[in-house]
């Protein structure tokens, strides 16, 4: 075991406007690695595991034959419908993460745990497979004081094997052979002695959206999705639009999502032409409505439906309503973040969502944003929310805006008037 290594070979990953790196050799031991929210803890984690690949350089291993990633929401990794069975999955008997969880919590199911219990099994199920190299995202967050110094204690107990631990903890925290900070995505010495290679990056280009203008924008979804619904001669106009106004950058969703849309589509297309005829202009209309609506929906910026709706309704029912729409979209966005964490948190556990795993996975998927929408409602209950907020929107209208739009619309007017 004492030749075991990992290596942060010149690793480089861009993150939006954040480049990571790190040059850095682990070896056996623990290794604490701290940083302020949004340093890019949680992304080295993810390279040094394999979860996610660098642009350049490499992680590398020596001498370690098995390993183990977990991630900072516990939620994430349950695959199992009882915690006995959540115990198994990680290649563990129950009996071995006595007396931490009880026998009396074998039966329960894992969902309805809080998530400090959550972070216990977890834990416990991770430090009882003993894995060569052990990487842990914030696992502190969520345990009481005697649950620390638990883990502390067993992290002792693993000298001969690598553990690195990304954290935000000082109280309580077990001895350390190797401190380091990641300061602006770069991997450090606590006493900021470099530990990456000086490396001059430049900057990713941002992302632009077509449109300054976020009412615009509307507008034009609007008429175009109205000139595909009505014919499908809109429809080849709107995909003619679409194929000029994002041709700097057609972003689409991932290829899954795109796959099981069109059977969506595709299904009930078949069955109509069959049936009654039209399935094909049925098919080509719903499926430039569908690119329209994701073009849509990655275009939009945050806060964009909060000053569309006070602009046009005011502060008192706008502001509530926009606040609803900018909700409802961060959920959007959030659902496909949770997706791809737990693919990643199947994926350690050497499984995949297929027709076996997808009830698990999308009951883990809704309960986390059932929880995660009655924690907000108690933050704005807190805050004394009730009804209406003070807000000032603020637009910038260019030119093309304009013109995108007037074609936008002409497009709906020539469907109704023309084709249909």
């Amino acid at each position: 075991m004492a030749d075991m290594e990992l290596i942060a070979d010149a690793l480089i990953y861009r993150q939006g406007d954040m480049t990571i790196s790190a040059d850095h050799r682990f070896g056996p031991g623990t290794t604490l690695i701290t940083g302020r929210i949004g340093s890019g803890k949680s992304t080295l984690s993810l390279l040094l595991s394999g979860q996610m690949e660098p642009e350049s350089g490499a992680v590398r291993r020596s001498g370690i034959e098995s390993e183990i990633l977990s991630l900072q929401f516990p939620e994430y990794h349950i695959t199992g419908a009882t915690v006995a069975e959540e115990i198994r999955s990680w290649g563990v008997e129950p009996t071995s993460v006595l007396p931490v969880i009880p026998e009396a919590m074998w039966g329960r199911d894992p969902h309805t745990l809080s998530r400090g219990e959550l972070k216990r099994l977890n834990l416990a199920s991770v430090l009882a497979r003993n894995p060569d190299l052990l990487i842990l995202d914030e696992p502190f967050s969520s345990l009481d004081a005697d649950m620390k110094r638990w883990f502390c204690r067993e992290i002792q107990k693993r000298r001969e094997r690598i553990t690195i631990i990304f954290t935000h903890e000082r109280e309580i925290i077990p001895d350390s052979d190797d401190r380091l900070v990641m300061r602006n995505g770069q991997l450090e010495g606590e006493g900021g002695s470099r530990q990456s290679r000086a490396m001059n990056h430049s900057r990713p280009e941002e992302t632009q959206t077509t449109f300054s203008d976020g009412r615009l924008r509307l507008l034009s979804v609007i008429s175009l999705s109205l000139g595909a619904f009505i014919s499908i001669g809109g429809a080849l106009l709107a995909l003619v639009w679409w194929a000029g106004a994002s041709r700097k950058g057609r972003r689409l969703p991932e290829k899954r999502l795109i796959a099981a849309l069109a059977l969506l589509i595709l299904v009930p297309a078949v069955v109509t032409e069959i049936l009654v005829g039209g399935g094909v202009s049925y098919g080509i209309r719903m499926g430039v409505i569908l690119l329209i609506s994701f073009w849509a929906y990655a275009e939009f910026r945050g806060g964009d439906m909060l000053d569309i709706f006070v602009s046009f309704f005011g502060e008192r029912f706008g502001f509530d309503i926009g606040l609803a729409a900018e909700m409802t979209l961060q959920s959007f966005h959030l659902a496909g973040s949770d997706l791809r964490e737990i693919q990643r948190a199947f994926s350690i556990k050497g499984m995949k969502i297929d027709h076996k795993s997808i009830i698990p996975a999308a009951l883990t998927l809704l309960l986390l944003h059932i929880r995660r929408a009655d924690e907000t409602a108690n933050l704005l209950a807190i805050r004394g929310f009730q009804s209406g907020g003070t807000h000032k929107p603020n637009f910038s209208t260019f030119p093309k805006d304009v013109i995108l739009t007037f074609f936008a619309v002409l497009i709906a007017i020539l469907s109704i008037f023309i084709f249909w």
